[in-house]
Order: C-alpha cells, then sequence, then structure tokens
C-alpha cells in the first residue's frame, strides 16, 4: 500500500477539498483534446485551465495512491450525457476539477486532474513527478493546430483508445503488483464493486 510518507498535496482553489498523492506510484501524464473535457471546464467556468491549443492535462493515477483528507462531501459528479460512462469529478465549494473515471471499464485507475495535483504542489517536484507527456489524445477536436506538437505526436478520434489502453494496461500491471487499485476513493469504503460515493448528474446539453 502507498505510504503517505512521500506525498503530493492535492487540493481545490479554496482548499476546502484537500488529500494526498503517493508520489512514487507511476502512472502516465497526458492531456485530451476532447470537446466533453473542454465542455466540463466551461461548464465549471475554467476554461483558463485549457492550454494553448485547448487541451486538458491529467495524470492516469492509481487509486490506491489517492486519499481525501478533507471535504469529501463537497465532492461532486457529472455526466456530459445520460449513457456515457464517464464520470468527472469536481468540487461543490469552488468548482475545481478533480478528475475522470471511466465506469464502462473495470475502475482501475483516475485520470486525476493536473490542477488538482498543482494547487499546492512543490512546483519542481510536481515536474519531476509528471515526467513528460506519455498522450496527446482527439487532437482532431483541438481549439487550434497540433501538427507541430512532439513527444509525442498528437492522436486523432481514430487512434486514441489503442495509446489510452496500452498505458491504462500497462500501469493496472504495476499497481496490482504494488497493491495500489485499492481502496478507490470515489467509491463508498473504497469497493468498486459497491456505489459511488455520490450519484452523477446529467449535464445533457452541449455546453461550449
Amino acid at each position: 500500500m502507498s505510504s503517505d510518507a512521500a506525498a503530493l498535496p492535492l487540493s481545490c482553489k479554496c482548499g476546502e477539498v484537500q488529500g494526498t498523492l503517493a508520489s512514487g506510484g507511476g502512472g502516465s501524464y497526458m492531456v485530451c483534446y476532447c470537446t466533453c473535457c473542454q465542455d466540463m471546464h466551461t461548464f465549471l467556468g475554467k476554461e483558463n485551465l485549457m492550454d494553448a491549443e485547448g487541451g486538458l492535462h491529467f495524470r492516469m493515477t492509481a487509486p490506491g495512491d489517492v486519499k481525501f483528507t478533507k471535504g469529501v462531501s463537497k465532492i461532486k459528479s457529472m455526466k456530459l450525457a445520460e449513457k456515457t460512462g464517464t464520470v468527472r469529478w469536481y468540487t461543490d465549494c469552488c468548482k475545481s476539477p478533480i478528475g475522470c473515471t471511466v465506469s464502462e471499464l473495470p475502475p482501475t485507475m483516475i485520470d486525476l486532474s493536473r490542477s488538482f495535483i498543482a494547487q499546492k504542489a512543490d512546483p519542481d517536484l510536481l515536474s519531476r513527478f509528471l515526467g513528460k507527456i506519455s498522450m496527446r489524445l482527439f487532437a482532431d477536436s483541438s481549439k487550434k493546430d497540433t501538427s507541430a506538437l512532439a513527444n509525442p505526436r498528437p492522436s486523432s478520434r481514430s487512434f486514441w483508445l489503442f495509446h489510452y489502453m496500452y498505458h491504462m494496461i500497462s500501469n493496472y500491471v504495476k499497481w496490482w503488483w504494488r497493491g495500489t487499485l485499492l481502496p478507490h476513493p470515489l467509491y463508498v469504503e473504497g469497493n468498486t464493486k459497491g456505489k459511488l460515493i455520490c450519484e452523477p448528474v446529467v449535464v445533457k446539453a452541449k455546453i461550449a
């Protein structure tokens, strides 16, 4: 199980929701340009968190490496369509994005928002922790041309799943070996066979 001895602080903008993230657990740093991630941040009034091309930065993270230490009751969730399996998490207090989970897949990871990690973390430690970007997904939905971006090259809607699943499976094996697939902080009592800590609100209309 992960240890809090080497952990990064997690926090929303106002500090009402806080937690820790084990810094040695491995993961993948990614940028997503999909319209759903953009719509979520527009809904929250956090367009400023998009990069120049409209990308949102996440870190694919082991659930057992994430612990909430304050304000769990202020954590809320949403979906952008009734049938989608992607649940998007944010704080009710200041509308800070927390990240995403995918219920259509085994709930083995949290795509944690970089801003939720970066709010209180030392910049140098954060940079070392995140490492290099591993994936750039849904480049065909970017707000600006991404063809000049490299290391890695952006993936289109046709190829994003291959890249995402490769990293998810690779990380799953590492996390299983380390014993950090559970507990899952966004499920009641950490049991992924149970219920989410809060039911997502469905936002059906396109927000952009």
